[in-house]
């Protein structure tokens, strides 16, 4: 389609291509064999929140949203499913270990960069008996994730570092009470688990 188009007194000619028309030469299929996650169309719908669910909201900077994470962990009576980006938050982390101590399920899977990081804590919640596994083939795994016991979910841009509560603009949202919102992420959260390998 060309539209004439005057802009302080010049005649311009204004081109617009349907996007549609590049689909098919910008687009490359995957190959069939390919081992890369593949999209589900069907996957990505509207789900209302049931009935009775809550939420809590936290935002740093000028919240205590590490605070936030350790009550919830602390809490936690028979599981903890993570998923993080980057883990070196040593408060956390001993927050997750108190839990197996006193017996809850906890799990969890980091990025690959959390392989060789400086100040990860992947090696101190494996030598605390966490299993853990490294979610190697996307290129990040940038979930940051917490299912506790099957009933709540936490997530959002807060990193488990010191630098998300210190230094950082982050929000984190914990939805309770919503069992096809846990449903949905305890499934991505078994998928990426059976994708990794353990540390």
């Amino acid at each position: 389609m060309t539209y004439p188009l005057a802009i302080a007194s010049v005649a311009i000619t204004l081109t617009i291509t349907p996007l549609s028309s590049y689909a098919r030469s910008a687009v490359e299929e995957p190959p069939a064999d390919t081992a890369q996650d593949t999209i589900q169309s069907s996957a990505v719908k509207t789900t209302p929140f049931a009935a009775n669910t809550s939420y809590v909201v936290c935002f740093t900077p000028g919240q205590d949203c590490e605070g936030l994470i350790v009550q919830e962990i602390n809490h936690a009576q028979k599981s903890i499913l993570l998923q993080a980006y980057v883990f070196t938050s040593t408060t956390i982390a001993k927050a997750l270990t108190q839990a197996k101590q006193r017996g809850v399920d906890v799990r969890a899977i980091l990025d690959k960069s959390q392989r060789t990081g400086k100040y990860t804590g992947a090696t101190f919640l494996r030598h605390a008996g966490i299993p853990l596994m490294i979610d190697e083939h996307p290129a990040i795994a940038h979930s940051k994730v917490l299912v506790f016991d099957q009933q709540s979910v936490l997530t959002g841009s807060f990193n488990f570092t010191k630098s998300a509560q210190e230094r950082n603009a982050e929000n984190l949202i914990i939805i309770k009470g919503d069992s096809g919102l846990v449903r949905a992420y305890t499934e991505n959260w078994n998928r990426r688990w059976k994708a990794s390998v353990s540390y």
